[in-house]
Parts: structure tokens; sequence; C-alpha cells
């Protein structure tokens, strides 16, 4: 179900944010996905997540909301808890011009390489760079919640964001939000080459632990073949200096994708030393709408930053299902 969300502000090449949705019929549109995983490293072993996702077009505009249910983290309803039932996006698109399209609304956040669902994802689990920005954003999932414009401007598409502090940070007085704005520059300058840019402001919260502060971002992946070379490098004005996200696919057959992803991340404070982790990935479509996947992933970090942002001193393999609708 690789559809538009995603980036979907990286807003997508303005046809990448639009044309998925104009396609759709006149009449709600219903689809979603479902994700069954083990993970040698949690409890319990087997768990399952699922998304509802309902939108509709008329004329052009189109709206769009995603409902995400998750079995709750002690335990999930079938072992005694209580299940979790989330909006992770409520979102318009209106085209304006050609050109332009405005959106407002929760949506995911338009900064970085990776997407938030499971069928949208490269690997089963997501990279250090965006934890760091899962991190940042107060809202569920790493999300937003503003408006924002994205423009062709020649070969590129631009796009500007104002959205709610990614930290939700207030005034002294704690009655007014403060904003964010993100900037965003995607561009293809060769068959295969993506390339984006990516800017956004957050209020530094003073005597506040884990605000980043601004943060800048630049990823690139490119593709020839069977084979896909990935880059998303993260830096932050406080806590993290910087992180790298190194990636490579080999589409096998149709049916059949491994990957390989090295990641590094530096953090700011003196004596730290720097983690690092490394991913193996291998996926096989069962059928258009099922696919499995197996992923072991080792870290190598400092103890004093241990998990923060998804690379921490362990051994985790991760079999996983993904089904579509």
């Amino acid at each position: 179900m690789r559809m538009i969300k995603k980036n979907m502000v990286a807003l997508a090449v303005a046809g990448a944010l639009v044309s998925p949705l104009a396609a759709m019929a006149e009449d709600a549109e219903v689809s979603g996905f479902i994700n069954v995983f083990a993970n040698t490293d949690s409890n319990p072993v087997f768990t399952a997540d699922a998304e509802v996702d309902v939108s509709k077009k008329v004329g052009a505009v189109s709206v769009r909301v995603d409902f995400d249910a998750n079995l709750a983290g002690n335990g999930g309803g079938s072992h005694g808890g209580e299940d979790s039932g989330r909006l992770e996006q409520a979102f318009f698109a209106w085209a304006a011009t050609e050109q332009v399209t405005v959106m407002g609304g929760l949506f995911n956040n338009p900064i970085g390489q990776e997407l938030e669902d499971a069928p949208d994802m490269d690997f089963s689990s997501h990279g250090v760079v965006w934890n760091i920005l899962d991190h940042q954003t107060a809202l569920y999932g790493n999300n937003v919640a503003g408006i924002a414009a994205a423009a062709a401007v020649g070969p590129a598409t631009v796009t500007l964001a104002v959205v709610d502090d990614l930290g939700l940070a207030t005034n002294d007085a704690g009655d007014k939000g403060k904003t964010s704005v993100a900037l965003v520059v995607n561009a293809t300058p060769m068959a295969g080459l993506d390339l984006e840019l990516g800017y956004v402001t957050q209020d530094d919260q003073e005597g506040i632990a884990g605000t980043a502060g601004d943060v800048l971002d630049f990823n690139a992946a490119f593709k020839t073949g069977q084979l896909t070379l990935g880059l998303d490098f993260l830096a932050a004005d406080n806590i993290v200096d910087n992180a790298t996200n190194l990636w490579v696919g080999f589409d096998v057959s149709n049916k059949v994708n491994v990957k390989a992803r090295y990641e590094m991340l530096a953090f700011e404070a003196n004596g730290v030393d720097d983690s690092t982790r490394t991913t193996l990935y291998g996926t096989y479509a069962i059928e258009e709408n099922l696919s499995v996947a197996l992923e072991w992933s080792a870290g190598d970090t400092d103890a004093t930053q241990d998990g923060t942002f998804g690379i921490a001193d362990d051994d985790v393999t991760t079999l996983e299902f993904i089904g579509t609708f």
C-alpha cells in the first residue's frame, strides 16, 4: 500500500502528493493494513497493529483520515490491558493550481527520508534519523499539525509548513502555544536519483531535557536496475551532533528483496561515545496483499544513551507479516 501519505509532505513532489488522491473515485475509499510481528527482544513476543484509512475527493479537494489501532504497551487487550485506537492523520489537500497544493490538519512529519507505516518502510524497524524526529514530535507518532503549501519551482518542489511547535512549547505563562516552521526542497536531477533537503525550527525549551532544537536533514536515494542506494543525514542544535543512515537494497526478483543498513549517531555531550547499529533484512511477497520479512539488527552504544534514539546495545531478530487492503 504505497499510497500518498508519506513523505506526505515531503510533501511530495506535488504530483506525488495529489495524484494518488486525484485518482480516487468520488465515493469515499477505504484502505489500510495489518502488521503482525514477533520480536525476540520484547514481551509479549507476538503482537499486531492495524490502520484504516478513509479518503474522498470532490473537485480539487481531497480529505483523508487515518486511524491506527495498536495492542497496548502493557501487553495488549488479549493480555489483560487495553488496546489503543489513535488518530494518525486528518487533513485536506487542495490543488489550488496546477503548480500549488495546499494542505492542512494533522499529517506525517515532512522532514526526513523514512516513511511512517509498515507497508511503506524499507525495513521492519525505523532507523536512527526517524527515531530522533519521532522523539522530538510531541504528537502521537512522528506527526505534526498545521498548514503547508507545496509548489513546483523549476525542476524542484518546495514545501513550506507552519505547524505547532514540535515539542508543543508554550509561552512563559503557558497559555499560548508556539509554532515551528519547516522548509523542504525535493528534486530529481536525473532518472533514478531523488534528493531532499529539509529544515525545521523548534523552541529550545531551555531546561527541558530531550529538546534537539532546530533540525537539518539531507537525504538521497538512487535506483539503478535492481539496486537502490540510500543516505539520510541529520544535524541538530542540541543533544545530537549528527546522525547518519546508510543503506542498500537489491531486488532479487519481483517477489524477493534484500537490504542492509548501517547507522551512526554522534552525541553533542563530551565523553559520550558514538553509537552504531547494523541491520540485515529480507522480504518475500506471498501475494499482492501479503508479505513476510525477517530482520536482524545489532547495536553498540554508550550506556548513558541506551535506546533513546533506537540504537541500543542489543541483538534483535524480528519476523513480520504485512497484509494490505
